[in-house]
């Protein structure tokens, strides 16, 4: 370390300001800048000074034709820069990855997708005499700042199977959650891990849902002995983490929590009256956070207490306020001004999504804005593709690159680690 500077506190508070991008070149300069860029001490530093998303993923639907691939949902995931003007498709996210996969969610750096197309299995006849065929995807855990990466399958357990009917898994991307981990699960533990939960409708009880959970330390799924009353049907593609809780939007004014800890679930009501419109769920400093609007404004709700689930008004943007404050939103103020609200529906303002206390907005048909709550500053991003209602029902999926390591033990597959990532 003397060859590269005397004091590591200098170099950590220097080099703990660059981008993950600069960072990645800067460890291309010696042995040494390399070793010291890639200490987990500094890159657990480094992601914890850069929170703020620093761009968005957005999964469309892929236009397919009858049969086979028509019915696994063809998917592609659009990658859109909030710090530059930079627009990436499919192709050049993931070339990284053996196959094609579908982008399921995102955190702390490190994204979590499913393989496009399955592999198909014969298993033993059904009472008919009819051969079984089961159906399995890859999952793929990956960093695609790093390029490092690791996969296993959705149904692979130490004794028994887990509980999830095969065909199914189709809809692993919609029904699955995801979180890493980057200083370890539990207090005493540091090394980085990852978990999934997915929810189904239970087998032995009606209108009830059970749970499945992979940990990356035990490599194995297991199926949670909790089972959940609830007769609310899961909001598809509206799921996020927070921590240990894991939170699924139902199409009722409720939300399904399950603390992959305790294993423990519960059903909580969302703020605000219920013919407001829930335009998604956000994680910042640590707290669930809900989006809401109606025909005047956007708010955003906290809640910290999952023992007395009290929902807390945050931030409040009226929308004719807000637009008035910002040229670029000016267009909009005409209609918003001669509101009529028993015919008019809606604004061409959607929260997208919200994350460390950055609200991403669309600006219909193509328009990508974030707004900070922190700065009070609007920037305006390039999107490169018309967006459409489409999007409204997929939401965009923050992303904050990070050169944290997935923590890949040796033996399993992975493609290493370089910096000419995303």
């Amino acid at each position: 370390m003397s060859d590269f500077l005397p004091n590591r506190d200098i170099a950590t508070e220097i080099l703990s300001r660059l981008s993950t991008k600069e960072l990645g070149s800067a460890r291309c300069v010696s042995k040494a800048w390399n070793s010291f860029i890639s200490d987990p001490a500094f890159l657990r530093i480094h992601s914890q000074r850069w929170t703020c998303p620093s761009a968005l993923f957005f999964v469309i639907r892929e236009r397919s034709g009858a049969g086979f691939r028509s019915y696994f949902h063809l998917k592609k995931a659009i990658y859109i820069g909030l710090h530059d003007s930079s627009s990436k498709g499919q192709e050049s996210l993931f070339r990284f990855l053996p196959e094609r996969v579908v982008l399921m969610a995102s955190s702390n750096g490190i994204l979590c997708c499913r393989g496009l197309v399955p592999s198909v299995r014969i298993k033993n006849c059904d009472p008919d005499g009819e051969p079984r065929l089961e159906l399995h995807f890859m999952i793929y855990v990956c960093n695609p700042a790093t390029r490092e990466w690791v996969a296993f399958e959705p149904l692979r357990t130490g004794n028994s199977s887990v509980a999830f009917e095969p065909v199914r898994i189709s809809s692993v991307a919609q029904y699955f959650g995801f979180t890493f981990y980057p200083n370890g699960f539990l207090a005493n533990t540091t090394k980085p891990c990852f978990k999934l939960v997915g929810i189904q409708n239970s087998k032995t009880l009606s209108n009830s849902y059970s749970f499945v959970i992979y940990s990356s330390v035990t490599k194995e799924w297991k199926t949670s002995e909790e089972v959940l009353c609830c007769d609310y049907t899961i909001n598809q593609n509206k799921v996020i983490s927070v921590g240990h809780m894991f939170h699924w939007l139902t199409m009722a004014h409720y939300m399904i929590t399950f603390d992959v800890e305790k294993e423990l679930s519960a059903v909580i009501k969302l703020p605000g009256p219920e013919l407001e419109s829930v335009e998604c769920l956000g994680n910042s400093e640590g707290y669930l956070h809900c989006v809401t609007a109606n025909l005047t404004e956007i708010q955003v709700w906290i809640l910290k207490d999952y023992c007395k689930p009290e929902w807390t008004l945050k931030h409040k943007l009226d929308l004719v306020e807000f637009c008035r404050g910002h040229t670029e939103l000016n267009h909009l103020l005409p209609r918003l001004e001669r509101r009529e609200p028993e015919t008019d529906t809606g604004v061409n303002l959607v929260a997208l999504a919200f994350h460390e206390e950055i609200l991403c907005m669309l600006v219909k048909p193509e328009k990508l804005i974030s707004y900070s709550f922190n700065t009070r500053k609007l920037s305006s991003h390039c999107t490169a593709f018309a967006v459409d209602d489409y999007f409204q029902r997929y939401p965009a999926i923050p992303y904050s690159d990070s050169l944290t390591s997935i923590n890949v033990p040796e033996g399993d597959q992975t493609s290493g680690a370089n910096s000419n990532g995303i």
